[in-house]
């Protein structure tokens, strides 16, 4: 508040007529200085600049000049109706992240630690709630808020710090503890007299694995980008697998972690001392396998596999193929027979049906299964 005081004295000492013109000439430049040092926060990039950046005319909000002048489509129209046209650098909420087109997360960190604080203040004032609620509620609604957009956004190491200190806060509240007590007593394990909540960065290390998992399952473009940045994030590093990466990732920082997805999971894995052995491209997975040899293999195994059938759900086994797997011939457990069409597109490679468990393309010739490849398994060092 010290420039903004010092601006508005000057300025008035300029207004003020009985001031000669020498004392006029110096109160201007003084305002003009500590104008020059306030900050102003654009209402379009949520970003604060310097009062150089903005227009000098009064306005309640105004937009800084970059973003006013920036350049904007405009007669786009889509059935005769005229689309809404707003700046690239304007927070949209796409599938329930808030991003713009320069990839800024700004606007849904900021709604995460909205979130968090709304649920402290709540806590605080409902002091009849008992601990049991208060600690289901938090279960309830920290958690998903922010699994649900860990995995792809990425936060700055200052404001994590903030929103751990401000999940415990939360947890403070609900235990109806003060807010000077020990943190330690939140994080150490139960049997060392600690309560052991799930912290932050155990929520986002859960979430960024799951949608690793996701983003690999099927052979399509999303995989096909998956592998792109664990190949470049095993090349920078100079790491031959994945459990190389979470020894190089436990040396990094947590910003400079954050670039690379899958080196971030490996960061997060190592700092709370777990390690994690999966191979995610391996050649033998099942989701890289052809619709023709997935079905031999479904057709020589006799595997079953779970279907919908009319409305009911059967278990029955492929019994021929044709149309290079296209089409497969399946006999149920009633002995009934009727064929099944792949309608998935082929990059896919799946038959459309579930099976129970997962057998491997090289099953009738190698006990390799290709489950224990596909799924990470997660062990403690």
């Amino acid at each position: 508040m010290k420039p903004q005081m010092q601006a508005l004295g000057a300025m008035d000492e300029a207004l003020d007529t009985d001031n000669t013109a020498k004392l006029s000439t110096k109160g201007q430049e003084a305002w003009r200085f500590n104008l020059a040092t306030m900050y102003r926060q654009c209402p379009i990039y949520n970003n604060k600049k310097g009062n150089c950046h903005f227009p000098t005319q009064l306005h309640l909000n105004p937009p800084c000049l970059e973003c006013k002048h920036a350049w904007k489509p405009s007669g786009i129209k889509y059935n005769g109706t005229a689309l809404k046209v707003i700046h690239g650098k304007t927070s949209i909420r796409l599938l329930g992240i808030r991003y713009n087109m320069w990839l800024d997360s700004t606007a849904q960190r900021r709604y995460v630690m909205d979130g968090i604080t709304e649920l402290a203040c709540f806590l605080r004032k409902n002091r009849d709630l008992s601990i049991e609620n208060s600690l289901r509620l938090i279960e309830c609604t920290l958690a998903p808020l922010l699994a649900f957009s860990g995995p792809v956004i990425i936060w700055p190491e200052k404001e994590f710090k903030r929103l751990t200190a401000a999940f415990v806060r939360c947890n403070k509240e609900a235990w109806q503890m003060s807010p000077n007590t020990s943190t330690a007593l939140f994080t150490f394990p139960k049997d060392r007299g600690g309560l052991q909540i799930k912290m932050p960065r155990a929520i986002i290390c859960s979430a960024t694995w799951g949608h690793l998992i996701r983003c690999c399952q099927f052979d399509d473009g999303t995989r096909q980008l998956a592998e792109i940045t664990y190949k470049d994030a095993l090349e920078k590093h100079g790491c031959l697998d994945m459990e190389d990466l979470q020894f190089e990732a436990e040396l990094l920082t947590w910003d400079q972690a954050s670039q690379n997805s899958f080196t971030f999971a490996c960061h997060l894995t190592s700092t709370i001392g777990i390690r994690v052995n999966w191979d995610p491209f391996n050649p033998d997975w099942i989701a890289l396998a052809a619709n023709a040899d997935l079905a031999q293999v479904m057709i020589n195994t006799q595997h079953p596999i779970h279907i919908q059938l009319k409305n009911e759900q059967k278990w029955a086994t492929v019994v021929e193929a044709k149309e290079e797997g296209k089409l497969v011939k399946m006999r149920t457990e009633d002995m009934g027979y009727f064929y099944d069409e792949n309608r998935r597109p082929r990059h896919h490679h799946r038959i459309p049906c579930s099976p129970r468990g997962y057998p491997t393309i090289l099953s009738h010739s190698s006990p390799t299964i290709a489950a224990n490849r596909a799924k990470p398994h997660i062990w403690h060092r």
